[in-house]
């Protein structure tokens, strides 16, 4: 560690004095992961140049090759991860990579995990070939979306306790890191007894209780007769449908997956998940609240932290896998402020919402500067964009809230309907208009940041009336006695037939804005002038948490209950699926590289962030041609 050095974050405002510390916690280095010929990158003098490529071909027992199985490899004294899938030969490329000594595994649902150690000299190309060997038991293999497509369905008590299951157990942490445990019902029971006490109280009085947990307490003992049915100690084995796969354009993703240290040590999180084998991350042993992640203008990651740790942004470099931890410090002048969402500007300054205002970081100085909403605004949380000129928006209490920082002044744009207050996410269309959803109400809402004209657009996919259906009328007296999708507002969980939209984006230099419906499972595309919706049911069985646009107009999403990455073209309406190489991230955010092209996403129970890379197929054919000459 090198000495805490002090900072001015900008003025003192509003009485508050803003500092930053800032603590280098972790240098271990050396390169292993970028796709080359993807990305250009400088090099220091001193670094050898990339060495030879690491590949093979993965078969099963029966000698024939394995398509779509996930390989991966870490250098031993390195704090990151690369994987890279096979093609439909069942052959494995990993792009140009320096000399050393790196862990290897090799897994699939249905497989034991392969484990090898092998060197790479830089003298010539590493061919290692795997054979896998099936297993009996992929139970701890399984994907949350994978459990619920496995769980029956077939009569509407089953869909109903399902949906319940789905919308209300699967927020914070993957449904794989429960199901893969079998219990009676008096188990069950006491687990989802247990998602009731989250506020750390026991057996907490009604009157006690947030909404969402008023509602895992309504359907308690239906959750637990169902799960109990079905994964029981005496429960016949399931029918499980695995999904496919990854083929194609799926298969030519490299994924790193950088590891953050948790608390005030460089230590990681003891289980992330990345054998399979061994069940799905569960957050255990001080996950640090990773949420959000985004990437300046020279690659460079810098990770929003939630958690009760000495951190409130992360910055990580690409190449070398060093984190340095930022504190900015909260009024009492100890503590951290937290880190939540964040956005860009087009300045390429990073925003976070921190604690109720705004922090702005210019990555190039390194430099942290707050702004305050007025006396009487209430707070900023949950999402942050930029418009066109540069304007901050924010999330708001019964509305949107907009901040001007060349001027320091704010404005903020209210909702019609005001439901308990509580908006999700907000953006800034290609016109700058703002569009925020109410999650508790299942609207999205339009303000015309001209005329101040505002319109409410109700998210009621095709499929809301069948899973509303579902409800019982008792179910429905329940939740209209806690005001469900009126006035009682469910910060954390919302109605099981509801479309609960999320944290949404727009195409900002198209006509749409994109809406992820979180319990609805689809996409939402909505044209800013004439407000056509068209609803894009999702191609897993997850929940959609963020959206985000790229430069082609293709949508992308996080799925947390499936671990997967989605992006739908439009133009085609062909979706691709990407997943995550360690199981049980949980990603509840997503970001674009606007530059090299990358996606990212923030594993917040298992500590890390992943960099997704897009190889075509001629690139990997010439990394694959250039390792057979370089190997003779």
């Amino acid at each position: 560690m090198r000495p805490e050095t002090r900072r001015q974050g900008g003025a003192a405002i509003g009485g508050w004095r803003f500092v930053l510390a800032t603590l280098a916690v972790a240098g271990l280095a050396t390169f292993f992961g970028t796709a080359h010929g993807v990305v250009a990158r400088a090099q220091s003098a001193a670094e050898p140049s990339p060495g030879f490529v690491l590949m093979g071909t993965i078969r099963g027992a029966d000698g024939k090759p394995l398509g779509g199985i996930t390989v991966s490899a870490r250098a031993k004294d390195r704090t990151f991860t690369t994987s890279v899938f096979t093609d439909d030969d069942g052959l494995y490329v990993f792009p140009p990579t320096r000399g050393g000594t790196y862990r290897f595994w090799a897994q699939a649902v249905g497989f034991s995990t392969s484990h090898a150690e092998v060197t790479i000299d830089e003298s010539r190309s590493l061919l290692h070939d795997v054979t896998l060997q099936s297993t009996i038991d992929i139970t701890p293999q399984l994907s949350g979306v994978e459990w619920l497509d496995s769980l029956p369905a077939d009569t509407a008590e089953d869909q109903r306790a399902r949906q319940i299951l789905r919308v209300a157990c699967s927020d914070c942490h993957n449904l794989s890191v429960a199901l893969q445990n079998r219990f009676d019902e008096a188990g069950w029971t006491a687990m989802v007894k247990t998602m009731e006490e989250l506020g750390g109280r026991i057996d907490p009085p009604d009157e006690a209780l947030g909404a969402f947990a008023k509602i895992i307490r309504f359907h308690r003992n239906d959750v637990a007769k169902y799960l109990a049915k079905y994964r029981g100690p005496t429960s016949p084995p399931l029918d499980f449908k695995l999904q496919p796969r990854p083929r194609g354009e799926a298969a030519r993703a490299v994924v790193t997956e950088y590891d953050l240290p948790i608390g005030d040590t460089d230590e990681a999180v003891r289980h992330n998940g990345s054998d399979w084998s061994e069940g799905p991350g569960s957050g255990t042993h001080g996950s640090n609240g990773v949420h959000d992640v985004l990437v300046d203008a020279t690659g460079t990651a810098w990770v929003a932290s939630t958690g009760r740790t000495h951190r409130t942004i992360t910055k990580v470099d690409v190449e070398t896998g060093q984190t340095t931890a930022f504190k900015v410090l909260a009024a009492d002048g100890v503590s951290a402020r937290p880190a939540h969402s964040s956005g860009r500007d087009p300045a390429g300054n990073l925003w976070f919402d921190s604690g109720g205002i705004f922090i702005r970081l210019d990555p190039t100085t390194e430099t942290f500067t707050p702004f305050f909403p007025p006396f009487g605004m209430g707070i900023v949380y949950n999402h942050v964009d930029s418009d066109s000129q540069g304007r901050i928006w924010g999330n708001g209490r019964y509305g949107a809230v907009r901040l001007d920082p060349m001027t320091n002044k704010w404005r903020m744009f209210q909702q019609r309907t005001p439901s308990d207050g509580f908006t999700y996410g907000v953006t800034a269309d290609s016109k700058d208009n703002a569009w925020w959803s109410q999650w508790d109400a299942d609207i999205l809402v339009k303000a015309d940041t001209t005329t101040g004209k505002v319109d409410e657009i109700f998210m009621h996919d095709p499929n809301y009336q069948a899973r509303k259906g579902l409800a019982t009328p008792a179910d429905l007296e329940f939740y209209e006695s806690i005001g469900g999708l009126t006035w009682g507002g469910n910060p954390a969980n919302p109605l099981p037939f509801a479309a609960a939209p999320r944290r949404l984006a727009a195409d900002k230099t198209g006509n749409v804005v994109w809406v992820p419906n979180w319990a609805g499972q689809n996409l939402a595309k909505v044209e800013i002038d004439t407000l056509k919706t068209t609803y894009y049911p999702l191609p897993i069985n997850g929940n959609p948490y963020i959206t985000q646009v790229d430069a082609q107009h293709n949508v992308w999403a996080a799925v947390p209950t499936g671990d997967r990455l989605v992006k739908l073209d439009p133009s085609t309406e062909r979706w691709t699926v990407y997943p995550l190489p360690s199981m049980g991230c949980n990603p509840r955010h997503m970001s674009l590289d606007p530059l090299r092209g990358d996606a990212w996403m923030p594993c917040g129970v298992t500590s890390r962030v992943a960099r997704f890379q897009f190889r075509t197929a001629q690139q990997i054919q010439a990394q694959r041609a250039g390792a057979q000459i370089a190997g003779q």
